[in-house]
């Protein structure tokens, strides 16, 4: 009987000692788990704070260099597009195409009143002096 009772106890030391151990090293993990979760919030914050960066830098023309140069030139004088072809130095169906892009967008219009057989001049919008204004374009 003797030996059964410290055989038991001898057992429950074990017990004791491995449970021990166990704790010891989920402690270890929980550390580590908090650890990296820090460091993981950490770079998803520097990333966030790249991309913004990338945003601010990150050129924001989506119009061809020709187009712009349209609106640029409308942006301080009303012009038909004869006179938008040669500052350009383009055919007139190349500016008409160029015109056409900007006053699909709403940067430049033609004026409701036209004269007969005359060639209107377009003007620039609100929309296209936003949007040179906020490209840094003139």
């Amino acid at each position: 009987m003797a030996t059964t009772a410290t055989l038991t106890k001898d057992v429950i030391d074990l017990f004791s000692q491995k449970v021990e151990l166990l704790e010891k090293q989920v402690a270890t993990l929980e550390q580590e788990n908090a650890a990296l979760k820090t460091e993981n919030a950490n770079l998803k914050a520097k990333l966030y704070d790249l991309e913004q960066e990338l945003n601010r830098v990150k050129p924001k023309r989506d119009l061809a260099d020709d187009t712009i140069k349209v609106l640029r030139f409308l942006f301080d004088q009303d012009l038909t597009v004869s006179h938008v072809a040669c500052a350009l130095g383009v055919s007139n169906g190349m500016a008409e195409y160029h015109c056409g892009v900007l006053n699909e967008r709403g940067m430049i219009s033609l004026p409701m009143l036209m004269a007969l057989g005359a060639e209107s001049a377009y003007y620039i919008t609100q929309t296209g002096r936003d949007y040179l204004v906020k490209n840094g374009l003139v």
